[in-house]
Order: C-alpha cells, then sequence, then structure tokens
C-alpha cells in the first residue's frame, strides 16, 4: 500500500542518498550564489552588473535546455549527469581560483555563473527523469514531494548559512567548499545503477527527437497558452532576482549576514506558499484564479519595493514575492503536465525551463537597464503597471482549460494488409482520408478538422492538407505526409484520448452507409536532401533510381 508519508521514499537506501547529497549540494550552491554576488559587490561592480547575475544564471536554460532534454532521451542518463555534476565543480572551482589569486573581475564572475549554469541547464531535465527509475511505483509520489522540499530547504539553508560564513571563511573557501560538494554528487550518482537501456526500433535520432519537440510546440494550441503565460509570469518575476542584490547593497548597504537572510526570506515564503496556500487555494479555487492571485501579490510588492526603503519592508516584500513564485510557478507547471502527453513530455518540461528561464534572462536585462537608466522606483513602478497588464491577459488567457485536457495514450490500431511491408526508412508517406459530407454538416466538419489537422501534425506530420471535389461536392480529401515509414508508426502511437475523440467525431460525419476510405502511398522516389530539418519534408530526384514495388497503393477502412 503507498504511504502518504512526505519521507517515505527516504526508506529506498539508493534514493536517499542521491537525496541527502543533492540536499548538500544545493544548499552550498545557494550560499555561493549569495557569495558570488557578494564578490561582484567587493570588485566594484556597477547596479547594471549586479543585475545582470540573474540573466547570466538564466541565459543557458533559454540557449540549451531543449537540446539537453532531447539528448536526455537518447543518451544514458547517469552519464549526463555526472557529466554535467563535473563540469559544475569544475566552473566553481576556477571560480574559487579567481577569487584566491585576485585575477578576476566582474565580467569573468557573470562569465563563471554562465558556465555554471550551462552544467544545471544539462543536469535538470535529466534529474527528474531518472527519479522513477529510482523509486518504485509506490514510493514515486513521497519522491517527487521530496524534490521540492529540498530545493526549498537548500534555498532557506544556504543563504542564511553564507551570510552567517562568509566573514569567518572568506569567498574564496565558500565558493572552493560547494565544487567539492559537486564532487560527492558526481560519485553518489555514479554508484546509482540505471536499468537496462532497452533500445526501441522506432527510437528518434537526436534530431528527429529535437524537431518533434518544436513540431509538437508549435501544433498544440493548449501548450503555447502555458508557455506564453509562463513567459508573461518570468518577466515579471525577474525583477526580484535581478534587483533586490542591488537594493540590498547599493541602496541599502546591508552585510552579508543581512544579504543572505534577505534570500532566505524568499525562499521560506516560497516553502510556505507551496506547503501551506497552495493546497488551501487548490481546494477552494481554480488554477488561473491561483496565478492571478500570485499576480495581485506581485503588483503589491512592486508598489512596495518603488516607495519603500528600508531593511524590514524589503524582508516581507521578499517573502511575499517568494509566496507568488511558487503559487503561480507550480500551477503554470501543473497546467503543462496535464497537457502534454507522455512520449513528449521530458522534451516539453526542458521547453517550459527554456521560456521560463529566458524570460527571467531577457527580462533582467531590461530591469537592469532601468535602474541604471532611470533609478529603482521608476523601474519597480514599470513593473507593476506590467503585472497590472499581465494579470488583465491572464483573465482573457485562462489555463483553467488544462484541468479537462486528457493526454492519456490511445493510439490506433490499425491491421494492415500490404502485399509487402514498407521499410521504417521508406518514406515519404502520404496518408489520405475520404470523407463525404452533408451540406448541413459542412461547418461542424470545418471545425473539427482543425482539431483533426492539429493532432495530425503535432504528432508527426509535415503537412496536411483538407480538399474539396469540384466534381462532386460534398466529397472532401484529408491528406497529410510523413518523412518516412516510421514516422507514421509512431504518429499512431502517439495519439491521446482528446485526439481520437475528435478523429471519432469527424469519422461520424461520413454521410454514406460505408466508412471513409483510407490509402496509403510510399514514394518510388530517390530522397536526396532532408530539406527544412523534416520541416517540409524531403527533397526527390525527379527519375526514381529505386525498383519498382509492390505496395504503391494499398486502400483499407481506419479504425474509428
Amino acid at each position: 500500500m503507498t504511504s502518504t508519508s512526505t519521507w517515505f521514499a527516504l526508506k529506498n537506501p539508493v534514493f536517499c542518498r542521491l537525496w541527502v547529497a543533492s540536499a548538500l549540494s544545493g544548499t552550498f550552491v545557494s550560499a555561493q550564489d549569495i557569495a558570488a554576488t557578494w564578490l561582484m559587490h567587493d570588485l566594484g561592480a556597477s547596479s547594471f552588473l549586479l543585475s545582470l547575475m540573474a540573466t547570466a544564471a538564466s541565459a543557458p536554460f533559454f540557449l540549451f535546455t531543449l537540446p539537453a532534454g532531447a539528448v536526455a532521451d537518447i543518451a544514458n542518463r547517469r552519464t549526463v549527469i555526472v557529466t554535467a555534476v563535473l563540469w559544475q565543480a569544475a566552473c566553481s572551482a576556477l571560480l574559487a581560483l579567481g577569487a584566491w589569486t585576485g585575477a578576476i573581475g566582474p565580467n569573468l564572475v557573470l562569465l563563471c555563473i554562465f558556465l555554471l549554469g550551462l552544467g544545471v541547464a544539462f543536469y535538470a531535465p535529466v534529474w527528474g527523469a531518472i527519479v522513477p527509475d529510482i523509486a518504485s511505483k509506490d514510493e514515486l509520489a513521497s519522491a517527487i514531494t521530496l524534490g521540492g522540499v529540498q530545493l526549498n530547504l537548500s534555498g532557506i539553508v544556504g543563504p542564511a548559512l553564507a551570510g552567517l560564513l562568509l566573514p569567518f571563511l572568506g569567498v574564496p573557501l565558500l565558493i572552493s567548499v560547494n565544487a567539492v560538494t559537486f564532487l560527492i554528487v558526481a560519485v553518489a550518482v555514479w554508484q546509482w545503477q540505471p536499468r537496462k537501456d532497452e533500445r526501441l526500433e522506432l527510437r528518434e535520432s537526436f534530431v528527429e527527437s529535437f524537431i518533434a519537440s518544436l513540431r509538437y510546440a508549435r501544433h498544440s494550441h493548449g501548450m503555447k497558452i502555458v508557455l506564453f503565460r509562463n513567459v508573461l509570469f518570468s518577466l515579471v518575476i525577474s525583477i526580484i532576482p535581478a534587483l533586490l542584490p542591488v537594493i540590498a547593497l547599493k541602496e541599502l548597504q546591508l552585510s552579508a549576514a543581512q544579504l543572505g537572510f534577505v534570500f532566505t526570506c524568499l525562499s521560506i515564503g516560497s516553502l510556505v506558499g507551496a506547503v501551506f496556500a497552495l493546497p488551501y487555494l487548490r481546494a477552494n479555487t481554480s488554477q488561473n484564479a491561483i496565478t492571478s492571485i500570485s499576480m495581485m501579490i506581485m503588483i503589491c510588492v512592486l508598489l512596495t519595493l518603488a516607495l519603500l526603503r528600508q531593511l524590514p519592508s524589503l524582508m516581507v516584500c521578499a517573502f511575499l514575492a517568494g509566496m507568488a513564485w511558487s503559487l503561480a510557478g507550480a500551477e503554470l507547471w501543473v497546467a503543462g503536465q496535464r497537457v502534454i502527453p507522455g512520449w513528449v513530455r521530458g522534451r516539453m518540461n526542458a521547453f517550459q525551463i527554456m521560456l521560463g528561464q529566458g524570460g527571467i534572462a531577457i527580462g533582467a536585462l531590461i530591469w537592469g537597464s532601468g535602474v541604471t537608466q532611470a533609478g529603482s522606483t521608476l523601474t519597480f513602478s514599470a513593473a507593476a503597471i506590467l503585472a497590472v497588464a499581465v494579470l488583465a491577459i491572464g483573465h482573457r488567457v485562462s489555463i483553467n482549460f488544462a484541468a479537462e485536457a486528457s493526454v492519456d495514450a490511445a493510439p490506433f490500431t490499425a491491421d494492415w494488409n500490404f502485399p509487402a511491408c514498407p521499410d521504417h526508412d521508406d518514406g515519404p508517406v502520404t496518408v489520405t482520408i475520404k470523407y463525404t459530407i452533408a451540406k448541413e454538416d459542412r461547418e461542424k466538419f470545418y471545425a473539427l478538422m482543425q482539431g483533426v489537422q492539429a493532432a495530425i501534425r503535432r504528432n508527426g506530420a509535415f503537412d496536411c492538407r483538407l480538399d474539396e471535389s469540384l466534381d462532386d461536392p460534398g466529397l472532401f480529401r484529408l491528406e497529410f505526409q510523413l518523412s518516412t515509414w516510421a514516422d507514421h508508426l509512431r504518429q499512431t502511437n502517439r495519439m491521446t484520448v482528446d485526439d481520437r475523440n475528435v478523429f471519432n467525431d469527424a469519422w461520424d460525419l461520413h454521410a454514406t452507409d460505408s466508412a471513409p476510405l483510407v490509402h496509403y502511398y510510399v514514394s518510388s522516389q530517390k530522397c536526396v536532401f532532408p530539406n527544412n530539418f523534416g520541416f517540409a519534408g524531403r527533397t526527390f530526384s525527379t527519375t526514381s533510381t529505386l525498383p519498382k514495388r509492390k505496395y504503391s497503393v494499398t486502400t483499407r477502412p481506419a479504425e474509428s
């Protein structure tokens, strides 16, 4: 029986070892963030350079998380994690060496922060993916919860620890300790023995996997809404990590201990929001309402920061900003999980991380430039106006639809009867479905075809069109193309419950007694160039060099 205890998964010795190592490392990573901020201050960095630390930390996620997610699907995950962790250890060691020798300036600190973020960008998508391989089914809920607890605890303890230790240990030694903790994580992960990787014959290459994720995001209406809302929220929240150090160090002249406690308040607010506020709000209101509440909290925080410059008010604002961050961040993440089918979840999670962190990177650049050119009061006031606009947009572009999404796998079970079956690399493949639609059903059919075509495109087709016969009005032909037969097999396996429902609704509008006819064609021309990376198919020579196929055309009624 599954335990409801938050700590249940710690009974698993492998998970416990990895969790403790991650908690230790995460604590010192948070401490290093404060140490690096203090180092920038000691080096005489301007307000703009201080704000760029948030950009340097977030930019790698925007640039590399999606390729990292694709790598994670085709490479050994343990190797990816260990390599990413060792990379972070090397970057921390380089930063520590520069601090020890005094041969480092603000620009080199920003470069080291960027390089550290590069390691995290490859680490983060894979770490979440290995949890189901480590924890049993009964332990999984506890393991996922403990992951969030670890992040919040590290965010609380790390900054406070940095504030207390910096006056005694100094920046170089504290960063050196962080480099050692990365080695501890690498050893712990390397001792884990992953399940044997069973290569599937339909597994995609890196390029195919990367393009499939872009194609899915492009043709999934629900995913586009979630990503759009994610970017808007990130632009608003980015002002907190960007300008909190500026206010603390440049305007209030806080000590290292006080700076650490300000960031500790941010993490405490995040923990309170996740553990106490979020369960209550989820029981009493909708997902979109929770994001609206979060944005209203941010409006109050931004207006307060525009008017007040005292340590107590700064700590309270940090606490409330952390709470708002956890509320909206959690609901946008959950909305994304509800609209993403399992086959592309890892890559779409990487997409969410990429755009969210990209919004923070761009926002931090904007707010840093604003505080340099116009001052902090006007910058925070402008951010409050943006937050009001995002609140209004959130009411118009709601994420409540995600609760009704049904993306469980519902593959088409085709029963082809070809004289000879195509090879997986044969292609491109063209599929046509012919419908006869009564005049009174035309408008409904057109509407359903929008959903049908979107499902076909996001699950693998590079082209899809609907034509009506001039000779026989009411006779429609849906035609779509895929690069290879393997792509068509993947497409049939990727269909969800929602996809099947819209296909069935369109199928039921067929006006004759017989079912719509489905025809399959495979090209008899030779592919000479993979044009446009899969978005527009392939380029073919005008004369065939292939032997004449026995199975050029086959007809079969599709299953509803």
